[in-house]
């Protein structure tokens, strides 16, 4: 059995990377965000453990974690993005390490987009997808591109917020919005 980390930046072609071992050399692909989010679905470990650090008023009325009101709380408190990561790192690696032993793969690759000190070492190498920033800017394109066009998102939402600046400017933007 074979294990290799495998990271890059956005639009750098991690996916094309991944698709490629698993087609070609039928490696078993492991996706650090999947498990994050496998983690976090109803009496699972991370969801039970964020639930009891950060409250029950991150759930849905359904009993799901509503991962906007997550991302909101983690991004304006940087205590609650610290005891989330400490949750929620740890236990990815530790499923991850359990899906390696597990797996009866002859290659198997672990996908993950953040990179530090926390990153877990359950592999044999560590690969790194370079792009140049041209490429990557290219690379975001064509995915933009492939998204609705901005004329159909202004024609459906009654509101715009900026995000061409500050994290200022869009909270002044919200206050705004809020306040009418």
């Amino acid at each position: 059995m074979r294990v290799i980390g495998l990271t890059g930046g956005v639009g750098a072609g991690k996916s094309l990377v991944l698709s490629i071992l698993k087609e070609e050399y039928g490696a078993e692909v492991i996706k650090a965000d999947e498990v994050a989010h496998e983690l976090m679905e109803p009496e699972e470990e991370g969801y039970l453990a964020v639930t009891e650090a950060l409250g029950e008023g991150l759930l849905k009325p359904d009993g799901t974690i509503d991962r906007k009101a997550l991302a909101a709380r983690i991004f304006q408190d940087d205590n609650a993005r610290k005891t989330v990561d400490g949750i929620i790192h740890p236990l990815v690696w530790k499923t991850i390490r359990n899906k390696i032993s597990a797996s009866q793969a002859g290659l198997i690759v672990v996908e993950f987009a953040i990179m530090n000190e926390k990153t877990d070492d359950s592999w044999e190498e560590m690969w790194y997808v370079r792009a140049s920033k041209e490429n990557r800017i290219r690379h975001s394109e064509r995915i933009i591109a492939s998204q609705a066009p901005e004329s159909e998102y202004l024609n459906r939402c009654t509101r715009v917020i900026e995000n061409n600046g500050s994290m200022e400017d869009v909270k002044d933007q919200l206050a705004e919005i809020l306040k009418s």
